[in-house]
């Protein structure tokens, strides 16, 4: 197919430069609605289906589909979800971007999940948005002096916010360095020749966003990525893997952030502060209000608890509204256990530590293999049953003995 020879042509282009290895490798495509597949190379634990030039066959319910890596038939997979889309360069970046995270742990950057709640909050709002700003600023400057202002500035935001949110650093940095830097490493090999002015406009669309929590670092991570190839383009080679990317930017360019409300003042000025604190502050009631809902129904309310420590997940990054301290509320997800499936289409919320994913639990009726509620599905293997949760009212999951 197409996507698998544009895929191999543009890994072979880099031929291994950006990261020290092949992005070149096992690549399927998969249908949600059937969960069939088209793969470039064969299964090792069981052969699929030759087709000339490709290979077909069937994933099991506990594979979830979603653009990104799996291990699946003996080997560890590019993902991609049919359709791949047709427009350039968002299918180069896709394929790229997808490609990295199948080799992420050879070059020592394991997937990570971190909450954002910061990113929730109004002033955790409002930093990022002039963040964006001042990093759009910084690409699309020509002149040096007037990039180091913007970076500087961009960094500031950015201090500000991390010294009012004492856990924000290592949380925003770990999400950079798993999805921000594939999404670095998609822009970097899709071979655009637009590559900078194509990023600045899409730190156009990152200001307009409604759900940073898990999305944000699309946007902020390959900025810092391309300004650290301009100030260090040894970088890669040399980096310590804990340190965050806006931290390695700072000490190339040598330059001494301030975290103070005069700082932040001085230069919001220059990105239209104003207008983002006013439009934060009404976006700070709405959320408010869903807030409570959400808490209302999926920790007050009777709730259906799933046990998924361990479980394979797949889920909408768009979608995601913090709740802490419980976890994080994403408005579509999957989850795939021992147990069975729990496919859910309007909010499921998941722990912190990703052990338990619950509903709620009203009105759910039971089906012929498990149970329906407003929103989701549940489908469980026979070995598994429903029980009663520790409250009245609440349900878990538990092997039938």
């Amino acid at each position: 197919m197409a996507a698998f020879e544009q895929a191999r042509a543009l890994c072979e282009a880099d031929g291994g430069r950006a990261w020290g290895v092949s992005l070149c490798g096992p690549v399927l495509i998969a249908d949600p609605a059937t969960r069939q597949v088209i793969a470039n190379m064969d299964g090792v634990d069981a052969p699929l289906e030759r087709d000339g030039a490709v290979f077909r066959g069937q994933l099991p319910d506990a594979v979830p589909i979603a653009n990104t890596a799996v291990r699946w038939n003996g080997r560890v997979w590019t993902m991609l979800v049919a359709p791949v889309p047709a427009d350039e360069p968002g299918r180069s970046i896709l394929l790229m971007h997808e490609a990295w995270h199948r080799i992420q742990d050879q070059i020592g950057l394991k997937a990570a999940n971190a909450d954002q709640p910061q990113l929730a909050m109004e002033a955790g709002r409002v930093s990022l948005r002039l963040e964006l700003r001042a990093l759009a600023a910084a690409l699309a400057a020509s002149d040096p002096a007037a990039r180091r202002v913007a970076v500087e500035d961009a960094l500031t935001f950015r201090a500000w916010r991390q010294a009012r949110f004492p856990e924000a650093q290592a949380a925003e940095d770990a999400m950079e360095r798993h999805e921000g830097l594939a999404e670095y490493t998609g822009r970097l090999l899709s071979r655009d020749e637009a590559m900078i002015p194509h990023l600045a406009e899409h730190l156009g669309k990152g200001d307009r966003v409604r759900a940073y929590a898990r999305s944000f670092a699309y946007y902020t991570a390959p900025a810092y990525g391309l300004l650290l190839d301009a100030a260090a383009p040894d970088w890669k080679t040399t980096w310590d893997r804990g340190e965050g990317l806006p931290q390695l930017l700072g000490q190339a360019l040598g330059l001494q952030i301030a975290a103070d409300d005069a700082a932040l003042a001085a230069s919001g000025m220059r990105y239209g502060a104003t207008t983002i604190q006013a439009e934060e502050a009404a976006r700070a009631l709405e959320q408010a209000a869903r807030v409570a809902s959400l808490r209302a129904g999926l920790v007050d309310g009777p709730v259906l608890v799933a046990p998924v420590a361990g479980a394979s997940f797949s889920f909408d990054p768009n979608k995601v509204t913090p709740l802490p301290p419980e976890g994080t509320v994403y408005g579509v997800i999957r989850a795939a256990a021992d147990w069975g499936v729990l496919t859910v289409e309007k909010d499921g919320l998941l722990s912190t530590d990703w052990s338990r994913l619950t509903v709620a639990h009203g009105g759910a009726t039971p089906t012929q293999d498990g149970l329906k509620g407003e929103g989701w599905t549940l489908t469980l293997k026979p070995e598994w049953r429903l029980t009663p949760g520790p409250r009245d009212g609440d349900w878990t999951i538990m092997r039938r003995p």
